[in-house]
Parts: C-alpha cells; sequence; structure tokens
C-alpha cells in the first residue's frame, strides 16, 4: 500500500508541476507546449480513489472491532486516519462535475477547495514512515526529542533576546545620528533598527549559517569594537550551544534506536549474516584441496596459521586447542563441512551467555537425575542376586557390595 501511496504522491507532484508551468505561460515566461491531459490525471485520481476505499473497508471488515480499537495498542489512529483522508478524496472527487457544470465564479471557488482538499491528501506520505527502519528511527527520535527540542529552542530564544535588546540600543545612536553615512544608516536600521529586526537578524546569524553577512557591515561601517560582542556570541552560542543541542538529539537518537525491537532484530540478523559470510569465506580459504570439508590433519594445520588465528582473533574467536575443537564441530562423521564449521564457531562467538549457562544446568541436571534412577535400579536389582557366602553356601544379597 506504501508503494500506491508514493505513485498518487509522485503524480500530484507532475499535476503541480504542470500548474506552474501553466502559471509561467500565462505570465509569459515560458512558451506554450503541448502537456498531458487532464483526463489522464482524473482518471488515475479515481483509480487511486477505489484503492484507497477498497483498502478501508477491507480491514474494516476483516478487523472490525480491533480496526478502531486494540486491547494492546488502544485507539488505531493511523486506520482512522486513513478512513478520514478517504472521505476527503471522495468529497474531492465529488466536486469535479462542478468545475464542468458551474459558472466562471462557482469553478473558482470549487478550484480552490480541491485544492486545498489535495494539500490535506499529502498526508498520506506518513503511512510511507511505516514502511522504512531508517524514517521510524528519524521520526521516532522527533517524537522523543519534543520535550528536549522544545526547552533547547526556549533556551536559544532568551539569549537571542538578550543579546538582540543589547546590539538593537547599542546600534540606534548610530542611526540616529545624521552625521553617520546615510547608506549605512539605513543597511543598519534595516539589520537592526528595532528590537523585532534585531530578533530575526540574530536568528539568521544563529541558525542560517550567514552570520558573516549580518556582522562584517557592522564592524567594518560602525566600530570595529562590535567584533568583541559578536565574536563572543558566535563562540558560545553557534559554535559551543548549537553542538551541544546536536549531541543532545545525537543521544536520543541512538536512544531511540536501541528501544526499536524491529531494528534490533534486524541488524542482529544482518550482524549474523556478515559473520557467517566471514567464516564460510575463511573455510574456503583454508580448504586447500576444495572439497568442502577438512580432516582432523587439514583443521589442525589450518589453525595453526598465524593469519588464520589472526582472523580468529578479530572474529572474537579464541582457539587455543585444536583437537577438542574438531571433536566438538564434528557431528561424528570424521570430518567437519562448512555448515558445521560455521554454525559451530557461531555458537562459540564471545563468552557464554546467561542462557547458555541455564542450558547447561537443566541438562546437567537431568543427566543426574537419570544416574541417580540408574543407581537405584541397580541396586535393587543386585539386591536380588543370589551370591555364594564364604563357606560356599547360596545367599541373597541385601546390597551393593
Amino acid at each position: 500500500m506504501g508503494i500506491i501511496v508514493l505513485i498518487n504522491l509522485g503524480l500530484m507532484a507532475v499535476m503541480a508541476q504542470i500548474t506552474g508551468y501553466e502559471a509561467d505561460v500565462f505570465l509569459g515566461l515560458a512558451p506554450p507546449e503541448p502537456i498531458m491531459p487532464e483526463t489522464f490525471f482524473d482518471i488515475a485520481e479515481i483509480c487511486f480513489f477505489v484503492v484507497y476505499i477498497a483498502d478501508v473497508l477491507v480491514r474494516m471488515f476483516v478487523l472490525r472491532r480491533e480496526w478502531y480499537y486494540d486491547e494492546l495498542e488502544g485507539i488505531q489512529l493511523m486506520n482512522i486516519f486513513d478512513a478520514i483522508l478517504a472521505a476527503v478524496h471522495a468529497f474531492e472527487l465529488m466536486l469535479l462535475p462542478m468545475l464542468v457544470t458551474g459558472d466562471q465564479d462557482q469553478r473558482a471557488s470549487t478550484v480552490r477547495v480541491i485544492k486545498l482538499l489535495r494539500i490535506v491528501r499529502t498526508l498520506r506520505i506518513i503511512k510511507t514512515v511505516a514502511l522504512f527502519r531508517q524514517l521510524r528511527l528519524l521520526v521516532g527520535t522527533c517524537i522523543a526529542s519534543i520535550g528536549a527540542l522544545f526547552w533547547s529552542m526556549v533556551m536559544l530564544f532568551l539569549v537571542k533576546l538578550g543579546f538582540s535588546l543589547i546590539i538593537c540600543q547599542a546600534i540606534q545612536g548610530f542611526i540616529l545620528d545624521d552625521q553617520n553615512d546615510l547608506d549605512t544608516r539605513l543597511e543598519m536600521n534595516n539589520l537592526y533598527g528595532s528590537f523585532l529586526k534585531a530578533l530575526y537578524t540574530m536568528f539568521e546569524v544563529t541558525h542560517s549559517g550567514s552570520w558573516p553577512a549580518r556582522v562584517r557591515p557592522v564592524i567594518d561601517k560602525v566600530s570595529p569594537w562590535y567584533s568583541l560582542p559578536f565574536l563572543g556570541y558566535i563562540t558560545l552560542v553557534v559554535f559551543a550551544v548549537i553542538r551541544v543541542v546536536t549531541a543532545l538529539f545525537l543521544k536520543e537518537t541512538l536512544a531511540s534506536a536501541a528501544n526499536d525491537a524491529d531494528m534490533q532484530i534486524e541488524e542482529s540478523r544482518k550482524t549474523a549474516r556478515d559473520y557467517q559470510k566471514k567464516l564460510e569465506d575463511l573455510f574456503r580459504a583454508v580448504d586447500e584441496d576444495g572439497n568442502d570439508w577438512l580432516s582432523p590433519e587439514e583443521f589442525v594445520q589450518a589453525l595453526s596459521l598465524p593469519g588464520v588465528q589472526r582472523y580468529l582473533a578479530i572474529l572474537e574467536l579464541k582457539v587455543s586447542d585444536c583437537g577438542p575443537l574438531f571433536e566438538i564441530l564434528d557431528d561424528g562423521d570424521g570430518k567437519i563441512t562448512i555448515a558445521e564449521f560455521c554454525k559451530g564457531l557461531m555458537q562459540l562467538k564471545g563468552h557464554a551467555r546467561a542462557l547458555d549457562m541455564v542450558v547447561l544446568q537443566r541438562e546437567s541436571a537431568k543427566v543426574l537425575k537419570e544416574c541417580q534412577d540408574i543407581h537405584f535400579k541397580l541396586k535393587s536389582m543386585f539386591s536380588t542376586v543370589p551370591s555364594l557366602d564364604t563357606n560356599g553356601k547360596q545367599t541373597e544379597t541385601s546390597g551393593l557390595a
């Protein structure tokens, strides 16, 4: 469904481009050329509408109550959002006949309403966020960073507000002095003549990266002493504070990525695939005869090579004794295949996990219980086996010797 949304948005972009071209032709900025007929776009819009309505109705029929409310996730806002957009799309299609049958004023107002509705329909791009893991991560980061963003903006606004008041009051004297150059006074008035002008200029200085174009005229044309406060502001705010805020967002990004279960699963799978590919490359490198299996002699000889040991160390595999390792990897046929090699070494990677220890303890407990059962069964069996005493008479043993 996300692909359908992207195609629809692409057609809407083409329609907007054609409308802009028609405006250029109307203004005499471009020569008239043949363009795609509007009938094509109207038919495409109807097709997309049918797909969207079918999607909403099918989900409503299949999910029923869970379509709008889930016991675990609560109200399904995305499904309700899709239904609202489908209703907007339907209302837009209902207005299309009025473009043909209505008078000029009615057509003009209808066109404005349709354009507004199409702007609302562009919100369908939100659905594409769920298709891509990176987009979900970025959106989740933005949502998680709303609080930090708000207070960061408050702090920066207060800093810009204070500095704007200082610069505005300092330069107003220069602006009001008729002994100074008129063009310079007009330029300074445009940049710092009032509080709002100074505040907007400081916003550009802080966030746009164009601070030399806003600071250099003051230093060159008003006074070099203004370099001191501006250098302090650029160093502390533009350089230091902005980077602290960026680091805060980076922290929120990492935290959001760590809490994304789907992303963690995908990363684990990717890491496992990459690790297995490296082990397969290593196996093929040491398998000199190319028969896709290693004998004990080939295995010992391969692992004794310094290059192989260094490669295994990079893969976080510590191999100290080749003999027991071969027995661990071998399934009993006296040779190690590439599947046994990769699977065994992947299990040996790193330290023992807590889950491995729990499984080992449970298996050990099962073996101990089976041994105890065998012990008691043997004890009961030997208690009934006849034996000879020291005089050669047959007696019944009462227990284990």
